[in-house]
């Protein structure tokens, strides 16, 4: 059963590659390619805020996002042991992880631009603020980061707990298909084309990357 389509699926590993890069930038002192894969994240950040309103059937928040109820009923029959109803979409222990991770890589991406080494590079938004501002902000930006990898791992423990229990995520997340869940027993979501998210994407990173790149470097 297909169950992610391509702006979903390329969102998920595009932000991985991104976030692997902007550590090794940083590392590095790569200002220049720093800023400009944070201009691609953000734009990447932006679209899957949109398209968790306009989008597939099951990348919209209000098919996945539950409330505590939802929550803690989720995480009972999952310690109990029984089975649990499967997923087209992100089960409720999911949802929480994807709002995480938006809400730090959100905070992340707009910390960086009050961010500044002092030396060499600022974020867009420096010059509007005051120094004891930059300087905090630069300090979150630094912290936050320590709160991805943190995710990140959490994440990674569980997917290979679900990989355990037979539920295929990185699989689907590459195919776009959960061939653990056969055709016939939950209904089938329905799709958008991804093409319309990327196209999105393309305009507000050439947007984002005009302001945070082209204008510091004088294009």
């Amino acid at each position: 059963m297909k169950v992610w389509d391509g702006f979903v699926r390329g969102y998920h590993w595009l932000q991985l590659a991104l976030l692997v890069g902007l550590w090794w930038t940083a590392e590095n002192a790569e200002m220049e390619w720093h800023m400009s894969a944070a201009a691609c994240l953000a734009a990447l950040w932006v679209t899957r805020i949109i398209w968790g309103f306009i989008g597939s059937e099951n990348a919209r928040f209000c098919s996945f996002v539950k409330g505590p109820g939802a929550v803690i009923d989720y995480f009972r029959t999952v310690l109990s042991g029984k089975p649990s109803q499967p997923h087209t979409t992100h089960n409720p222990a999911g949802a929480l992880m994807v709002l995480a991770l938006l809400a730090v890589i959100g905070l992340q991406w707009i910390s960086g631009l009050m961010t500044t080494d002092e030396i060499f590079t600022e974020g867009p938004l420096v010059q509007y603020v005051s120094d004891e501002t930059a300087t905090l902000f630069s300090q979150l930006h630094h912290l936050v980061f320590n709160g991805i990898i943190a995710l990140a791992a959490i994440h990674i423990l569980a997917v290979i707990i679900y990989r355990i229990k037979g539920e295929r995520l990185p699989e689907a997340m590459v195919s776009g298909k959960r061939k653990d869940i056969a055709e016939g027993t939950v209904a089938a979501p329905v799709l958008k084309n991804g093409l319309i998210a990327w196209g999105i994407f393309l305009v507000i990173w050439a947007g984002f990357w005009y302001w945070i790149v082209g204008m510091s470097s004088g294009f």
